[in-house]
């Protein structure tokens, strides 16, 4: 096969019953000039099998049985890649049928910005749409408060292969690879986002713990680069975090999560909430179109 123009990298670890959809999800794109790099971190549930499951030659599987962490998987499908242009994307979500096509095309027409991401849908566990997250469009606005985060998330990036491979995963980053890269390389980049809803992000119910960590992981990694950061954003840093571990206990001790995201998040319309149930009912009901494949011809490595 010809080398592909895109590279999707997809590390995963016990995806559940949301990996099938994700994969058919990028099967099904309307851009077709693409590579899968799909990387299996020890999983224990049958995503494996889903991944194998999936026949198409232009994706790449491989295990080796250990659980590496994302950020150290990130980098070895970065080494793997092929394309010119990196995409990201997590094994629980959905990318809309145009979500490729349309950021290649911007990064094509626009050569001054290294990476570009898109507009979310949030929805559930169960996948029940609860809104769509804002996103700042210019390079300003994605990164007007760094001690508060970048306006760019991590799921829907696609980037210049010479870009991402000069700004790799920090291994030690648990939890805030993304945030710790954008921290480094954002005052020497571009950033856009385009104005569509492209991509579907699954919101755990829970996952309380898991964001505790997180958020101490942000701080700790400030407070060892304050010299360079400045004392000023990393208290501001610190005391956005520490309002977010207080929201986020309150919220989960009252089972409140999912309708304190309805609340935050911008309100779907109709046609919004119609297009994202079609999508989901389209890609469950393509399950039969994909028949096992034999692992040689997919290029696994297992």
């Amino acid at each position: 096969m010809r080398n592909p123009l895109v590279s999707i990298i997809m590390p995963f670890y016990n995806a559940g019953d949301a990996f099938g959809p994700a994969l058919r999800s990028i099967v099904r794109q309307s851009y077709t000039n693409w590579e899968m790099i799909l990387c299996d971190d020890g999983s224990r549930d049958k995503s494996l099998e889903v991944a194998l499951s999936i026949a198409d030659p232009r994706i790449l599987i491989w295990s080796d049985g250990s659980n590496k962490g994302l950020a150290g998987r990130l980098n070895e499908c970065l080494d793997r890649a092929r394309g010119t242009l990196i995409a990201r994307m997590d094994a629980d979500d959905i990318s809309y049928p145009g979500r490729i096509e349309r950021q290649v095309r911007f990064l094509m027409e626009n050569p001054e910005v290294d990476m570009v991401g898109c507009r979310m849908l949030i929805c559930g566990e169960d996948g029940r749409p609860l809104g769509k997250r804002r996103a700042p469009l210019s390079h300003e606005g994605i990164i007007a408060t760094p001690a508060q985060g970048f306006g760019i998330a991590h799921p829907t990036w696609m980037a210049r292969a010479g870009w991402y491979r000069k700004h790799r995963y920090d291994t030690t980053a648990l939890r805030f690879e993304d945030a710790e890269l954008l921290y480094r390389s954002h005052r020497e980049s571009r950033f856009a986002n385009l104005p569509e809803v492209l991509y579907g992000y699954r919101e755990m119910a829970g996952g309380f713990q898991k964001r505790w960590w997180t958020r101490m992981g942000r701080i700790r990694y400030m407070s060892a680069r304050k010299a360079e950061l400045g004392q000023g954003t990393f208290l501001r840093a610190a005391f956005a975090e520490g309002v977010k571990v207080l929201l986020d206990a309150g919220v989960t001790a009252m089972n409140g999560r999912y309708a304190w995201l309805q609340r935050r998040e911008e309100p779907l319309s109709e046609r919004e909430i119609a297009e994202w149930s079609a999508l989901q009912r389209s890609l469950v009901a393509a399950e039969g179109d994909f028949a096992p494949a034999a692992m040689a011809a997919k290029g696994a490595t297992v």
